[in-house]
């Protein structure tokens, strides 16, 4: 029943090229409307409120299987299941007219389709449901220490392609441990127009993370707990996700995105339009970005960059 309303909720819902939130309540054939993430938010809840009614032809449907009763109502279940069709779609059409004012509209032409169709969200809800509670307590920071590990290696990817060195600064600590920083890093982790920042904030301005820049640092060359527990987190679930998205053929330029449009999308679904899941994501992917892949144990057959 999850998945049946998880799908019904998301096929409301996509993306413009950029990365914006759209409304699309009948598809790709009606309208579509950019949204924020507390419109998104309040567009779940009204479509939860909708789930019972959309469920009502399908359950006049499954008396229809049982022979006997089939026999003798067949015309009474028909029209049952007609009348709650077509009372269904009223009110969602009454109810999308209703939400709809206000919104800002854009039209798409025929050749402007794939902007709004999303080939990654069945995998985004597939990241979801792996990270729900109970088997990880805080799926912001789960997605955020994968999301950072995933920004370092697509850094020493890009860097193979072109047969150069990673653009990576190794600072070893006290006790031996491999540490790496970069500008190229901190782009792709907050500072340019595709970093997990962009696909997994609110609107939150980079200025906002410089404490935890400074604090994650300091956290990366020390031996606090809380870093600690981040790299148990990402040794953890490294293994298993990476496959998972390598089993999908997602390539691994996309996996920072997705993970980062993962959080997001959890936080949408817990109707949580607050800094706070942004900033824990952003803490986690910060501290992870810097880990030596040498600690985390990876598959077989990941790309050489990953491995030491």
């Amino acid at each position: 029943m999850r998945h049946l309303a998880d799908s019904f909720f998301d096929s409301a819902f996509g993306h413009t090229a950029d990365g914006r939130a759209l409304f699309m309540p009948f598809g790709l054939l009606g309208g579509r409307y950019l949204i924020d993430a507390r419109q998104q938010i309040m567009l779940r809840r009204g479509l939860r409120w909708l789930m019972p009614l959309a469920m009502l032809p399908i359950m006049a449907l499954l008396p229809l299987f049982i022979r006997p009763i089939r026999n003798a109502y067949a015309m009474p279940l028909f029209a049952l299941v007609a009348g709650s069709f077509l009372l269904f779609t009223l009110v969602f059409w009454l109810w999308v007219r209703h939400v709809s004012r206000g919104l800002d509209r854009i039209d798409a032409q025929a050749d402007d389709l794939p902007m709004v169709v999303d080939p990654h969200a069945a995998i985004v809800r597939r990241l979801i449901d792996r990270f729900r509670p109970p088997r990880t307590p805080s799926p912001p920071e789960s997605f955020g220490v994968l999301a950072g590990f995933a920004c370092q290696l697509l850094v020493r990817a890009r860097a193979q392609r072109s047969g150069m060195a990673a653009p990576l600064i190794e600072v070893a600590t006290v006790d031996g441990r491999l540490r790496y920083f970069g500008d190229a890093l901190n782009g792709l982790v907050a500072e340019d127009g595709d970093s997990l920042l962009v696909h997994a904030g609110n609107g939150l301005p980079v200025a906002a993370l410089a404490p935890i820049f400074t604090e994650m640092t300091n956290a990366s060359v020390g031996d606090g707990a809380e870093y600690a527990g981040f790299i148990a987190l990402l040794q953890r679930h490294w293994s298993s996700t990476a496959l998972l998205l390598r089993g999908h053929g997602v390539a691994i330029d996309d996996w920072p995105a997705l993970l980062a449009r993962a959080s997001r999308q959890w936080a949408l679904d817990e109707g949580d339009a607050s800094p706070r899941p942004t900033l824990l994501f952003m803490r986690a992917a910060i501290a992870m970005s810097k880990i030596d892949p040498a600690e985390i144990l990876v598959p077989d057959d990941e790309p050489e960059p990953a491995r030491r």
